[in-house]
């Protein structure tokens, strides 16, 4: 009996630890956004450890922070769309609810925080969604080409490559905005699954999602058809002529091309997977070799992705019937 209240003892100074840890994580998070990569995940850690009503600590420090710091509508968005990541990652991983549906969901409640911190304001005043972007994104091209002269002397083939990026990237604004929100939306929803599971691995008190080994991750065939039917119209609208047909089709391409392209590098990590020696070694080269050769990469692991997608090319080699989820 006093062994069992010292280990409950010590269970609540844990949890009360991880609590701190996570209102600290908060504050420094209002500070800094980018750490919204992790911190939702360990306030929902913090809940699972103690009492999920528990995790509204460090949203409400992180509401403090952000209501400090930023405008109204920015700290509303981001506020109100981390306490939701973080009671959605503990309430659905904790229910028996896919991992594949769980981050979609997360991705789409990021996305949503995102758009409304960056484009409610300009809205608001009346302005286009991605006017304020733009904005940004000229002035800094404004400064570049204020400062091209004394560059110019050091390396003018550089300057000159800078400006027309910098120009190409202004064009692209109104068309691939909602796109990057994507792209930035789908890295903060499954980085926050990943880093629950992780702080949650050695816990044996709280139970999880089972979660397939990277190697095995596929799309479950609902997704499959939803992606394919949102590119299928993307191409429909644009002859159309519809105003925001491009936009559309960017998007519809990033929001198809991001799983497929996860897919495609768990097919490569499935054949090193079968490797008989130095698997540790050709892993770490091969994953060093795709952060280097990112772009020119890129699309043919989509395509691998594709290709197993619809072929099942893993589980025809395994001799197994196709899966459904990830």
């Amino acid at each position: 009996m006093e062994i069992s209240n010292q280990q409950s003892a010590r269970e609540t100074r844990r949890g009360i630890l991880t609590l701190l840890l996570a209102i600290v994580a908060a504050v420094l998070t209002a500070y800094i956004p980018l750490f919204l990569i992790i911190a939702p995940a360990l306030w929902a850690y913090a809940g699972a450890r103690t009492k999920p009503y528990w995790m509204l600590l460090p949203t409400a420090a992180f509401a403090y922070g952000m209501f400090t710091f930023e405008p109204v509508v920015v700290a509303a968005a981001f506020s109100f769309g981390a306490l939701i990541v973080a009671v959605l990652l503990y309430t659905l991983l904790t229910h028996g609810f896919s991992n594949s549906d769980t981050v979609l969901i997360l991705c789409g409640v990021f996305l949503l925080a995102l758009y409304g911190a960056v484009c409610l304001p300009g809205l608001m005043e009346g302005r286009a969604a991605y006017a304020d972007i733009q904005a940004q994104v000229g002035d800094l091209r404004s400064l570049y080409r204020a400062a091209e002269p004394q560059l110019a002397q050091l390396n003018p083939e550089g300057v000159k490559l800078i400006l027309a990026t910098m120009d190409s990237i202004y064009e692209a604004v109104p068309t691939g905005f909602v796109a990057v929100l994507c792209i930035f939306a789908s890295v903060l929803g499954l980085s926050n699954l990943l880093f629950f599971r992780a702080f949650c691995r050695k816990q044996t008190q709280i139970t999880l999602t089972p979660m397939r080994a990277f190697r095995d991750w596929t799309l479950p065939r609902s997704m499959t058809l939803g992606l394919f039917a949102l590119l299928i119209g993307s191409i429909v609208l644009e002859f159309t002529g519809w105003a925001f047909a491009e936009s559309f089709s960017v998007t519809a391409n990033i929001l198809l091309g991001i799983p497929l392209f996860l897919q495609g590098i768990s097919v490569v990590d499935f054949f090193i997977s079968r490797m008989q020696k130095n698997r540790t070694v050709v892993r770490t080269i091969t994953y060093v070799g795709l952060g280097v050769l990112y772009q020119l990469v890129l699309f043919p692991l989509v395509l691998v992705g594709c290709f197993d997608q619809i072929f099942r090319l893993r589980d025809r080699m395994r001799g197994v019937p196709p899966r459904a989820a990830v």
